[in-house]
């Protein structure tokens, strides 16, 4: 497919330097940590059927999420993400809400990744202490990340791989019985549904643990030299990936490890190598615990950095941020502020805490990234290849499927985590509706479609374009 000049060229100060593999690291480099932990919460909750309920049903919302993603950002080709595609197809007040939640989900998730790293760190070096570890980690990924996003997203792949490759060969040996490790079928048995039918649905809150933040693969699109081509082929591979290392870390721990004590493990995949006896597989999921925490933590900066810095050029926030380095053509002080608030939130001591506040902002997202898919094709229902290089099938009813089960699994966190939901929501209502008065007094908020090379769309129903987006894209 012939790419447009524009896709080759400097866009922001941003350099297109990205493959689709870069696109498929940053995407499964951020997920794949909660195939190695958190996932096994479903298990406490509804056992082993209420952990493959949940995993199915989240697996199918970040499926349509992944394909909504895949055209809305091969479509747009801006840094932003899903902030890009709500302030373009929704409005001003959803874009602020995205971009922030996009930033606090990611946050959030280094954060946590961080302190998981520094536990790890601990064990092995009891002398180190735990702060002081997770303050160097936040601090070294920064600066990663600052030097350049090729060097940032090339470490990811390299961990990502290795990671996943310890899930792969701990099932295939597993499975054959190779080297004399045993599995125990009996576990799959055992407690399989605890809670009854409640256990089910109180197991889906921890269903996005296998997928949270694939979404952000997307958020590379206005770096890569090909985004027509390597957004959806990275998006659609990452999700591939981690569907399958997903229901092959569900089948592992589950075999290996009693259902009670799945259910409160730690690190379950380790646990798990560690109940099969065989060294080399304890040494290789120990060793893939650590680099997939790392991984996350270092994909994590990016997509937030990228969110901070759309919001920022686009004076949602100051303007300072969206300074591009001369040198490095990162975004670096936006990537320089990821690091203070990712420590505030390491140094609360509320990890599950922060993981949930990352949960429900991703859920957020779940939401209106569908909903500005569904804007989208109403605004411009063509399908002609300059538009809409991707077309995702089966929309709009698939999109609006998603925003179902969002909803739903929203409303499951009511089983342990209600006051951080309402503390969750009520912080994003805030924030929508500060920026919107704030965008009310703001000139020239509609977008020029000339910017992105297409035509000006019909209007839809009796409501206009101009009501539609806020900014000037002539800035881009």
């Amino acid at each position: 497919m012939a790419e447009s000049t524009s896709e080759t060229s400097h866009s922001g100060g941003l350099v297109k330097t990205l493959r689709p593999y870069h696109v498929w690291a940053l995407g499964v480099g951020i997920v794949l940590v909660g195939e190695y932990m958190g996932w096994n919460f479903t298990i406490a909750k509804g056992g082993v059927l209420g952990s493959l309920f949940a995993m199915l049903v989240a697996g199918t919302m970040y499926t349509v999420i992944s394909l909504c993603a895949s055209e809305l950002g091969s479509a747009t080709k801006l840094a932003g993400g899903p902030y890009d595609w709500a302030r373009l197809f929704v409005g001003p007040g959803a874009a602020a809400i995205v971009g922030l939640a996009v930033y606090m989900e990611f946050i959030a998730l280094e954060a946590a990744d961080a302190i998981v790293v520094a536990f790890i760190a601990t064990e092995i070096f009891p002398q180190l202490q735990v702060f002081p570890v997770t303050l160097f980690v936040i601090a070294l990924l920064t600066f990663i990340n600052y030097r350049g996003v090729v060097g940032a997203l090339t470490l990811n792949f390299a961990l990502t791989m290795l990671a996943f490759f310890a899930i792969i060969a701990f099932f295939f040996t597993s499975t054959f019985g190779l080297g004399g490790l045993e599995v125990h079928p009996e576990y799959l048995f055992e407690g399989a549904m605890p809670n009854g039918l409640i256990g089910l649905f109180a197991a889906l809150q921890f269903g996005p643990w296998f997928f949270l933040g694939i979404e952000g693969a997307a958020m590379c699109a206005e770096e890569c030299k090909h985004p027509t081509r390597a957004v959806p082929l990275g998006q659609q591979a990452g999700m591939i990936t981690l569907l399958v290392g997903a229901a092959m870390t569900l089948y592992l721990c589950s075999s290996l490890i009693p259902t009670q004590a799945l259910g409160v493990s730690v690190y379950p995949l380790f646990e798990a190598a560690q109940n099969g006896g065989l060294f080399i597989f304890i040494a290789l999921l120990g060793v893939g615990t650590l680099l997939t925490c790392i991984a996350s933590a270092n994909g994590c900066i990016c997509d937030a950095s990228r969110s901070w810095y759309a919001l920022s050029r686009d004076e949602y926030v100051s303007p300072w941020f969206s300074k591009v380095h001369p040198k490095y053509s990162t975004p670096y002080r936006a990537v320089i502020f990821t690091a203070p608030i990712a420590v505030a939130f390491a140094f609360s001591g509320f990890l599950d805490q922060v993981i949930t506040f990352s949960i429900i902002s991703g859920l957020l997202c779940y939401v209106l990234i569908p909903f500005s898919l569904i804007r989208f094709r109403k605004l411009f229902p063509e399908t002609t290849s300059k538009i809409r290089p991707f077309a995702s099938p089966l929309q709009p009813y698939i999109a609006y499927f998603a925003i179902g089960i969002a909803m739903l699994i929203m409303s499951t966190l009511f089983w342990g985590y209600r006051y951080n939901l309402i503390f969750g929501l009520l912080f994003y209502a805030i924030a929508y509706f500060y920026f919107s008065s704030k965008r009310k007094n703001t000139a020239g908020n509609d977008p020029l479609w000339s910017e992105l090379g297409w035509p000006e769309p019909e209007q839809t129903g009796s409501r206009n374009l101009k009501e539609v987006s806020c900014i000037e894209c002539s800035d881009r």
